[in-house]
Parts: structure tokens; C-alpha cells; sequence
């Protein structure tokens, strides 16, 4: 799993039941009262087709009151029209461009982050995240390899700068191949998701900030399109004609990271630190 027991069961008090392909290894704070080995998508159908009108739905009422709070935190910034973007707002911008089948591919950085809490998904496979080993620089890559598999779905690929940076050569080769995915870059200069750690951790930060070339010129030199966003509300306008072009494009778009503290004091030490 992605964070460790010890994070979410200091105490080890809490009832498990554990649902995995393997049973569980088990130690003082991941003690499962139920394993349930097997398929998990079959598994938790299986468990669907149990729970009958007798079920108490009352039970999930607390579920339904941290869902409203969820909404009213992730549509905090839909109207706000500041300049950087919110993280929120471009996040809002990105939904109401993309449709519920277009496919969002997301690289790593504190971008992630927020589209893991954040981006509202429709349907199965259309946002794309590295978890696990989290390679930085795979969004441009990812986002040609998305619009080969499925040519008639709009592709969007959202990157930090530095992430953009790492995989840039790649705009080579979507131009060549044709695959008009649109490239979003968060740019504030910053490797962002290590200085908000660098900021949680220790109050302050080191070797983070960087140089950007100009991301526009950059972009035309591969033969791609370059668009920057100036104000705090023109990304939607963008973003609509950034898919109009049938080319690769690239925008830059720069982002008010400030939020990222800001989170990290709302959740406070709830279940992991970030």
C-alpha cells in the first residue's frame, strides 16, 4: 500500500478487513479481523450483492457529510479569478473543457497531488496517475502513448515545469507521429512538491528553484503550438482552443502554490502527512 499502517493505526485499535489478491502480512498495526483473498473487483461485487434493503443506510451518513465537505472543497475557487491559478480553479477550468470520456494524464509533481484529491473522474480510465516508483516526466510521453490507444478522445497531460523539462524531447515525437495531446504546465520555477515537504519538515527551503526557457518558443521550435495564460480567467478559453489546433500544443500557465500550505493545515496529521 501506498502509506504504512503505522501512519493510520498508531494504536493499532483500528478493525480490519483486509480485500487482496495475497493474505495479509500481518504485524502489530495491520492485524486484519477479515481476509477476504481473492479477485478484488469480484470480491467487493460479491460483498455488493449481500448488502439487501435490510442494510441500515443510516450507517453511512457520516460518509455523506465528509462528501459534502469534499465538494465544498474542491469547488472553493470555481469563480475565483485571481492571477496565478488556484490549483482548484485550473483544476475546475480543466473539468468543464475536458469531456467525461477525454483522458487527463498527470506527470508528478504537486500538481498530482492536487488532481489525486481533487479532479472530478466520470468514468473508468480517464485519469491517468503515477503512483508507486512516481517517475517525474512521464505526462508528455504518456499523453502520446493515450491518444495512440484512443485517437478519437481528447488527451490533456498536466505537468509541473520541472517534470515538463525532464520529458521535453518528446514533443519531437508527437509532432511526428501526429497525436495532438494538449500539454498543460503548472509553472512557478519550483520543484513544488519537494519544497512544500521542505516547508512542512523544516520551515524553509533548499535547491528548489530554477530558470524556465521561454515555454512557447520551446514549443514552436518542435513545431508544436505555444499558448500562455495571463489573467485568471482566460484557461478555459484556452484550453478550447488549445484542442482546436490538431497539433500538439503547449501552454503555460502560471500557478499560485500557496495552497499547498495551506492544505497541509487543514488536514493537519489526519491519516498521513503529505
Amino acid at each position: 500500500m501506498e502509506y504504512s499502517p503505522c501512519f493510520w493505526n498508531p494504536d493499532g485499535k483500528k478493525r480490519i478487513i483486509h480485500i487482496d489478491f495475497e493474505p495479509a502480512e500481518v504485524d502489530y498495526w495491520y492485524d486484519p479481523e477479515v481476509e477476504v483473498v481473492g479477485d478484488i473487483a469480484g470480491s467487493l461485487w460479491e460483498l455488493n450483492q449481500h448488502i439487501d434493503d435490510s442494510f441500515d443506510s443510516s450507517r453511512g451518513s457520516f460518509a455523506l457529510k465528509y462528501r459534502d465537505e469534499i465538494l465544498k472543497d474542491i469547488h472553493r475557487y470555481d469563480h475565483d479569478n485571481s492571477f496565478p491559478l488556484k490549483p482548484q480553479k485550473m483544476l475546475y477550468e480543466i473539468r468543464q473543457v475536458m469531456g467525461d470520456e477525454d483522458i487527463l494524464v498527470s506527470d508528478v509533481g504537486a500538481h498530482k497531488v492536487w488532481i489525486a484529491r481533487m479532479y472530478l473522474v466520470h468514468a473508468p480510465n480517464t485519469c491517468l496517475i503515477s503512483n508507486g516508483l512516481a517517475s517525474m516526466g512521464i505526462a508528455v510521453p504518456g499523453g502520446i502513448a493515450a491518444k495512440i490507444v484512443n485517437p478519437a478522445r481528447r488527451v490533456m497531460t498536466v505537468s509541473g515545469d520541472g517534470g515538463f523539462l525532464m520529458n521535453v524531447q518528446e514533443l519531437e515525437t508527437a509532432v511526428r507521429l501526429g497525436t495532438p495531446t494538449v500539454n498543460l504546465i503548472w509553472s512557478d520555477g519550483t520543484f513544488g512538491l519537494i519544497e512544500w515537504k521542505q516547508q512542512t519538515l523544516y520551515g524553509h527551503v533548499f535547491g528548489t528553484q530554477f530558470t524556465n526557457p521561454d515555454h512557447l518558443k520551446l514549443a514552436e521550435s518542435f513545431g508544436a503550438v505555444g499558448m500562455r495564460v495571463n489573467k485568471g480567467d482566460n484557461l478555459r478559453e484556452i484550453l478550447s482552443k488549445a484542442f482546436e489546433c490538431n497539433r500538439p500544443v503547449v501552454i503555460d500557465c502560471p500557478v499560485d502554490y500557496s495552497e499547498n500550505l495551506k492544505l497541509t493545515e487543514r488536514l493537519g496529521e489526519l491519516v498521513c502527512p503529505v
